[in-house]
């Protein structure tokens, strides 16, 4: 897996190299675009937590690689903490390969799951994604102005924390259906920008995921799968302020547990933010969001803060 890891790196670094090697001339000439989208959480283009069709830093018509794209997020949960750490890399413009890391501290759950079941547990939990996601077509093609941009992509996440957690917990997670280290989701997302219907241009995504996905992954996968809806909406307040909102369906696939009157596994909820993206130039994004994300293991994760720096080679 580091194996795998370094070479989706060296890929992506080597189209910085080869993009820095552009002439300068060439460069000065092009006006480039708003640093948009921002990346979802997961290593893709897209708002926080739902992705876009559209694509990060896309390469220019005619070449070949374009530029990485590099984000830090952090998120303030109410009894957790969560990081992640995202690249991407395009190519031929249609073609997006996405890396990210995730960490989220499990707060008082490691606590809990001492005083109910006299195990002691990690702290932390941390998964590995690797993405690729393709353009099938373009934002008014087929010569139809109505169509939406359509992009597919292929997500393999591997959470490295998974099995470490089982043995600490005597088995419980895979009792529980989380029972896979590996997982992998399927996305379909649409997306249309409207300039007619308000002052100023409004973006709508639609999307379909198709996953085993426990908790997106952050506490592992499970043996079946479900595909569930999700989507955004970004209006444009000003030229650099922007105004997003978003939804994503959850699976709930981990059966729940209560042990010795502790609720140490609960339903998973859907989850719903309202962000804000501030471009500072045209090459990097600052974005703020408020999200509720249901319950998240033990506790109800319904005031979440969340804030990501995106930057744009």
């Amino acid at each position: 897996m580091k194996k795998v890891t370094a070479l989706i790196c060296f890929i992506m670094l080597t189209g910085a190299v080869v993009a820095a090697e552009e002439t300068p001339a060439k460069e000065a000439t092009e006006k480039k675009g708003p640093p948009l989208p921002t990346h979802c959480i997961h290593g893709y283009s897209g708002i926080f937590i739902t992705p876009t069709a559209y694509m990060a830093n896309p390469a220019k018509p005619g070449e070949f690689w374009g530029k990485p794209s590099v984000s830090a997020t952090y998120g303030l949960l109410r009894h957790k903490n969560y990081q992640s750490f995202a690249v991407t890399q395009n190519i031929l413009g249609t073609i997006e390969l996405g890396y990210a890391m995730e960490r989220i501290g499990l707060g008082d759950w490691p606590s809990e799951v001492k005083q109910a079941t006299g195990n002691t547990i990690d702290k932390y939990g941390i998964v590995h994604n690797f993405n690729i996601r393709t353009m099938l077509i373009q934002e008014g093609g087929m010569d139809c102005d109505w169509m939406p941009a359509l992009t597919t992509g292929a997500h393999f996440k591997w959470n490295d924390s998974l099995s470490d957690l089982d043995s600490q917990m005597g088995g419980a997670c895979s009792a529980l259906g989380a029972d896979h280290d590996f997982g992998t989701e399927f996305t379909l997302t649409a997306s249309k920008t409207f300039t007619d219907l308000l002052p100023r241009p409004l973006i709508v995504s639609a999307g379909l995921r198709n996953s085993d996905a426990i908790h997106t992954g952050l506490f592992g996968f499970a043996g079946e799968r479900k595909t569930t809806i999700e989507g955004n909406i970004v209006y444009f307040l000003t030229d650099r302020l922007l105004l997003a909102t978003e939804y994503r369906q959850k699976s709930n696939l981990m059966s729940e547990c209560t042990v010795g009157g502790k609720d140490l596994v609960k339903a998973e909820n859907d989850w719903w933010d309202v962000c804000l993206a501030y471009i500072i130039d045209d090459r990097t994004t600052l974005a703020g969001g408020y999200a509720n994300f249901g319950n998240v293991l033990n506790n109800r994760e319904d005031n979440v803060w969340a804030f990501q720096l995106k930057h744009e080679f």
